[in-house]
């Protein structure tokens, strides 16, 4: 391994394999803008069948000794190799030990440098800070593109990591040209950008720091109707990722296919898969839910629900299409299928997306759906990448009742990883906590009294997971039934509790937005039908 010698003269190595990560202790010279006090390991990402693609979770490292902190970086040795590392801080490298796992989504806008994140604990995310190289913390803008969406992960997951100051801090209102949709942000070079998409279809963008706020522009300055916002920020310059129009479907948005940002998938009126890079170089018939939202992994796989029905005629989710199969895809080294689910009748999915993150600790992703039928309504089921149903949650027991599945995240009391919804969010709104046991999901805990989504309406995206007050624990951060009220709900060793609430002086017509910086804080929006978007900004950004 020449690469662990080269890399040697900078920081000791962690080797990773499935069950452990194996340490070489050195100190870290001054090098790369990394303060010489501080003792930093890195991972070297190395290709290994033994040890899971893409994800990090706490059976690969010591946990008799804490988890102190993970970020990526882009690091270059000798301007010859360019190399992914990822900075691990920790109390101690021995054997492993049993705990609940934590997730490594995608690639992700809340890293800047390379838009990645991993799931990991408030007090881990502190200590990133200490250890980020100064350079990504002086304002300069990002050289690699990063993203904002309203689903906040690339795999569907609505986590944000980071810690934030609500509720003391005091928001900032800026006033908007109308009454807003969609909301999504992303770090900028002072600060972060936030583009609204107002109900008109204009869009506003707006650099915004502890300073103040300014409106920039943005490209484009309209969507059509029905489409979401995918924000990209490159440089300074905020633009919204858009498909060729006479093709595309106009209720979803393309996704960004590699890491150079050069080429996009995208659902086409005819229900395709096409992917293009100024021109169309592939096409896959897949015949895909008009509205779905494509996910994607660290490879560049792509996850979608497909084969629209109208055998369940709900009808919430803003028409009375659903979908009745899940389609997973390859693009690389071409455009072909990995695998399908099909659901069988009468059953659908009551979704336009899953989430695709590792719920059970085995290395590979899972598919976490909410299935509906006529007679039962909604349940939340658990597939593997195969095809093959692993677990399933309750149903509610009586049909056009619906379940909105939001994240999955270390909710638990003790770091536990764990799954939650809101239960007949039109209705009682009742908030539900997860967790998976052998083929089961259990609901462990809940609260009443929230919703996540409006009736009638695409945005399945009004509530996020992450530590928002900064105390090292994650709560959910979703409206009261009114939508004038965001409340966070906590975990607790018996259940759970509305931990804190914060007025939205107005009613929540958008989805949450957040970003993630660098010095590991994060900021909270969204957008009230009166025309103001709200930011809730770190102290000192």
């Amino acid at each position: 391994m020449h690469f662990a010698s080269e890399a040697s003269k900078y920081a000791s190595i962690c080797f990773l394999d499935a069950a452990s990560v194996l340490c070489m202790p050195d100190v870290i010279p001054n090098a790369s803008g990394i303060p010489a006090a501080k003792k930093v390991s890195l991972l070297l990402l190395v290709p290994n069948r033994g040890a899971p693609q893409g994800l990090l979770s706490r059976n690969h490292y010591d946990r008799s000794g804490e988890l102190r902190g993970i970020i990526l970086l882009f690091s270059k040795f000798y301007k010859q190799v360019g190399l992914i590392f990822v900075s691990l801080v920790l109390a101690g490298c021995a054997k492993a030990a049993d705990s609940v796992p934590l997730v490594r989504p995608t690639t992700a806008t809340d890293a800047v440098a390379l838009g990645a994140t991993l799931i990991v604990s408030p007090e881990s995310q502190r200590t990133m800070a200490e250890t980020t190289p100064s350079s990504l913390l002086e304002g300069s803008p990002p050289t690699t593109p990063v993203y904002g969406r309203t689903y906040h992960l690339p795999d569907g997951n609505r986590f944000v990591s980071g810690r934030g100051d609500l509720p003391e801090v005091k928001p900032l209102d800026i006033p908007l040209a109308g009454e807003p949709e969609w909301v999504v942000a992303a770090p900028g070079a002072a600060g972060s950008i936030w583009v609204v998409v107002l109900k008109d279809r204009r869009v506003q963008a707006f650099s915004v720091n502890g300073s103040g706020y300014e409106e920039i522009a943005v490209t484009p300055d309209s969507l059509p109707p029905g489409m979401p916002p995918l924000l990209k920020v490159e440089g300074s310059a905020p633009i919204l990722v858009t498909a060729p129009l006479d093709d595309a479907s106009p209720l979803t948005h393309p996704v960004v296919v590699g890491g150079d940002g050069a080429r996009i998938a995208y659902i086409a009126k005819s229900g395709d898969l096409v992917i293009w890079d100024g021109k169309e170089i592939g096409r896959l018939p897949v015949n895909a839910l008009p509205d779905a939202r494509i996910l994607v992994d660290e490879s560049s796989r792509l996850l979608m629900l497909t084969d629209p029905t109208r055998r369940y005629d709900h009808g919430v989710l803003g028409d009375d299409l659903e979908a009745a199969g899940v389609m997973l895809i390859e693009t690389q080294p071409s455009l072909q299928v990995a695998a399908q689910i099909q659901i069988p009748q009468p059953a659908v999915i009551e979704g336009i997306a899953p989430i695709w993150s590792d719920i059970n600790a085995d290395g590979m992703r899972e598919i976490i759906l909410t299935r509906s039928t006529p007679s039962q309504g909604a349940q939340i089921v658990v597939f593997n990448e195969m095809g093959e149903e692993i677990a399933a949650g309750p149903s509610i027991g009586r049909g056009y009742r619906w379940r909105n599945q939001l994240a999955l995240a270390p909710f638990g009391p003790n770091g536990g990883l764990e799954l939650v919804d809101v239960l007949t969010p039109h209705l009682t709104g009742v908030v539900e906590f997860y967790q998976l046991h052998a083929e089961r999901l259990q609901v462990v805990a809940e609260v009443p009294g929230y919703t996540s989504h409006v009736i009638g309406t695409r945005n399945l995206d009004m509530a996020l997971a992450g530590d928002f007050d900064g105390d090292g624990s994650v709560e959910v951060l979703l409206p009261d039934q009114s939508l004038t009220e965001l409340g966070a709900i906590r975990r607790t060793e018996d259940g759970a509790e509305a931990a804190w609430s914060v007025p939205l002086d107005g009613i929540l017509t958008t989805n949450l937005a957040a970003v993630s910086f660098p010095d590991g804080s994060l900021a909270l929006g969204l957008g009230r039908s009166d025309g103001v978007l709200r930011v809730w900004l770190p102290v000192g950004q």
